[in-house]
């Protein structure tokens, strides 16, 4: 499995490294091969973008736009401290 986790979106360096370059050689060596979709264009993920821009521009009040997908390790409200604080 693998999962093109620097990337956001399926751009040609995915594209050309993993689903071509990665699956020549695993065949090659007779080994499966899938690799995880990108975020790209997801609702859920372009929420969190803007939720995450709003905050450093003072238009909304911390979120924890994090917290609200669900991400393991933080704990919402009480985890990620307001960098705007200090």
């Amino acid at each position: 499995m693998l999962v093109p986790i620097g990337f956001v979106s399926d751009h040609m360096e995915v594209v050309h490294d993993l689903d071509s370059e990665a699956q020549e050689t695993a065949t090659s060596l007779s080994l499966p091969l899938a690799r995880a979709n990108t975020v790209g264009t997801d609702p859920r993920f372009v929420s969190m973008i803007r939720e995450l821009v709003m905050e450093y521009v003072d238009a909304e009040p911390i979120r924890r736009a994090l917290g609200s997908l669900g991400v393991v390790g933080c704990l919402g409200a009480t985890c990620c401290v307001d960098p705007r604080a200090s």
